[in-house]
């Protein structure tokens, strides 16, 4: 004799018409396609160009190269490219570059303890100005 008695539960009967007394539901709608992400076209607008030059290079080499040649590092996005460099320098300090040389430096294997990784490619940009021309970086 057992102290708990099992119901037997009653199967639920499912059925793919709508009942007649029942409103007819709405149809389903159809899935709509998911739009594409748009792309950050280059164009004037200082809010793009903004993301393209990340911050600049402040070492002791990078301030060497602009006391002697008036060319100052620039680390930039990975889509970037001269000519959009050249854009966004003349749009947010207002001068023109010479030219604008890139750099790609390729991510150094590091280790911590038994795991293993790789640090983040980067990019820079040497960016050469007129002899009259001179950018002031200030720490906040």
């Amino acid at each position: 004799m057992s102290l708990f008695k099992k119901k037997k539960k009653e199967p639920i009967k499912k059925s793919l018409t709508p009942k007649k007394d029942t409103p007819l539901a709405s149809p389903v709608p159809k899935p709509t396609s998911i739009p594409k992400p748009k792309v950050a076209r280059l164009s004037s607008n200082s809010a793009v160009f903004g993301n393209l030059l990340l911050n600049p290079i402040i070492t002791e080499k990078a301030t060497n190269l602009a006391g002697e040649n008036n060319c100052y590092v620039f680390e930039v996005a990975q889509r970037a490219n001269k000519i959009s460099i050249k854009k966004a320098i003349m749009e947010i300090y207002n001068f023109a570059p010479i030219k604008v040389n890139i750099v790609r430096i390729k991510g150094k294997k590091v280790r911590y303890g038994r795991s293993h990784g790789k640090t983040k490619n980067k990019k820079r940009a040497l960016v050469f100005l007129k002899k009259g021309d001179h950018i002031e970086f200030v720490k906040k």
